[in-house]
């Protein structure tokens, strides 16, 4: 199978995954290692499911609080590796400014040649606050962007070059470096979350893929026709198909059932927010995942209803943002089959061409 970006001509689906959410425990017991483990368990079952199902890719999320049994995706997509053999494996994404650039690019090789070339690189700025820990200093805005745009850079120096060294303000490779473990795709993909034009232009300039979930469908729209003049611009071959945005499903086979899995679902995500809260950190503003409809009480990236329902309203994103990659998340097995079922061969059908 391809890379996630390959065949313009056709749509995809790659599942994210945000362990600890697929819980069905009305009050999860997060702190218990026992349900911990239960939760990365179920992932691994999951990344078979999905495969047999026919998804096109699997990533997973990163998150530092509790119920969100995900700090260490790298660890998890490894897991995930080793027990499938066709499903494209990613981060969605590797809060880069938490690692040393160097690590992320060994671990990303790593990742390919375990998993035989079928690993994508997600990378993005984490949640305010996170970078400022990670450095262990109080910087300024303008501090932590430029630190930003060095890691990005050195990131791809090491996929990409031998022998690398690298002098910026916060990053020095001083002695000529080349990562231990470089990925079998000679083309090795890397996906940018990206919520402003800003970044936009940084993964159109360097050829790299974007992942969006904050914004509105216009904002969308205009942020993809942004990132291929851009792309354009510095010789880079890229379409629709370098672009995915995100949804939550909520699906049922009537409405009442639908809106019964959306209802489990919001009130886990609603004790992850508050865990989230409770270390003092202030909720995203800027992160699509954190948004909530407050006039439903659920997350405001969810789609809820029958197959015939979702199908519309995923239609309806496809054609209004122009995105060929629809990255989303279901919540339990069997609401996952029938997607699986129900949904993506009929949205396969009307967008194939």
């Amino acid at each position: 199978m391809g890379a996630i970006s390959d065949d313009m001509n056709g749509i995809k689906f790659v599942h994210q995954y945000g362990l600890g959410l697929h819980t069905t425990d009305r009050v999860p017991d997060v702190h218990n290692p026992t349900w911990q483990k239960r939760q990365i368990d179920d992932f691994v079952e999951f990344a078979q499911l999905a495969e047999e199902l026919g998804f096109d890719g699997l990533t997973v999320t990163e998150h530092h609080a509790p119920l969100m049994t995900c700090p260490s995706p790298h660890l998890l997509i490894a897991a995930a590796a080793v027990k499938t053999s066709t499903i494209r494996l990613g981060t969605a994404v590797t809060i880069l400014p938490l690692y040393n650039p160097i690590r992320v690019a060994e671990e990303a090789g790593t990742l390919d040649l375990l998993s035989g070339g079928r690993f994508e690189l997600g990378i993005g700025r984490g949640a305010p606050g996170e970078a400022r820990i990670a450095l262990g200093r109080d910087l300024s805005e303008a501090d932590l962007k430029e630190a930003w745009l060095e890691s990005l850079e050195l990131v791809r120096l090491l996929l990409s070059e031998h022998d690398v060294t690298f002098d910026g303000k916060y990053f020095k490779v001083t002695r000529p470096t080349s990562i231990a473990t470089r990925p079998l795709q000679e083309e090795f993909p890397i996906w940018l979350a990206s919520g402003s034009l800003e970044s936009m232009a940084v993964a159109g300039g360097y050829g790299w893929s974007v992942m969006r979930n904050f914004g509105t469908d216009q904002s969308h729209k205009e942020a993809l026709d942004y990132y291929l003049q851009v792309s354009n611009e510095h010789g880079h071959d890229r379409s629709a198909a370098n672009m995915m945005v995100e949804r939550f499903i909520a699906i049922g086979e009537t409405e009442a059932e639908a809106e019964a899995n959306c209802d489990v679902f919001a009130n886990t995500f609603n004790q992850f927010m508050a865990h989230y809260a409770s270390n003092g950190r202030s909720v995203p503003k800027s992160d699509g995942e954190f948004a909530i409809d407050k006039k439903k009480d659920r997350p405001a990236l969810t789609v809820v209803g029958t197959p015939d329902q979702i199908i519309d309203q995923l239609q309806e994103a496809l054609d209004a943002t122009g995105a060929r990659r629809l990255l989303v998340e279901t919540f339990t097995p069997d609401q996952t089959r029938l997607f699986a079922r129900e949904v993506m061969p009929v949205l396969r059908a009307r967008n194939a061409g």
